[in-house]
């Protein structure tokens, strides 16, 4: 199974990754920004992106052949298409995929990030608003993810929530 968790800078991706990754008895979590790190570096380039892309599916074949069968992948994907050029990836794996597009109020956002000890904070604080506008005009056109609000609850609540929908749909399956 390979979770996908989505959403702007600052709203609980990489924390509610950790905690989820925990509920599997064995489980990979890769932070798509920190496999993603490179110089220069172009948000909007569309091979630096395949590039992570297909970075990330050889990581998840490589744990496969190793004895993981279950994946929790964080990262802004900013379109509905850009979501399902990974996606697609992990259905060709045969892998059962589900996608999560976590929200949270502005100012709860702008607190997190104010939180970080990072030296980006100005840059976050002006890339979690465009991001929020840009995600919320992709969740109208097509699916980014189900939408899971983090808005004054704790990590462990979020990812329990998850967890509960990912439990369900295995029941299903």
């Amino acid at each position: 199974m390979v979770i996908i968790i989505n959403g702007s800078v600052g709203v609980g991706k990489t924390s509610v990754s950790w905690e989820l990754m925990e509920k599997f008895e064995k489980a990979i979590m890769l932070d798509g920004d920190y496999i993603g790190a490179i110089h220069p570096f172009d948000i909007y380039d569309e091979e630096r992106i395949e590039y992570l892309y297909r970075t990330i599916e050889f990581l998840v074949k490589f744990h496969m052949c190793n004895g993981y069968e279950h994946f929790i992948i964080n990262y802004v994907f900013e379109t509905p298409d850009s979501l399902r050029q990974l996606v697609d990836k992990f259905v060709a794996l045969n892998c059962l995929v589900k996608t999560f597009y976590l929200t949270c109020s502005d100012s709860e956002q702008k607190e997190r990030i104010m939180k970080r000890s990072t030296d980006q904070k100005e840059w976050e604080l002006k890339r979690y608003l465009e991001l929020n506008q840009i995600l919320a005009a992709a969740n109208q056109s097509g699916d980014i993810g189900i939408e899971v609000k983090t808005i004054g609850k704790e990590v462990s609540e979020v990812a329990e929530e998850i967890w509960n929908m990912v439990i369900e749909t295995k029941v299903e399956q």
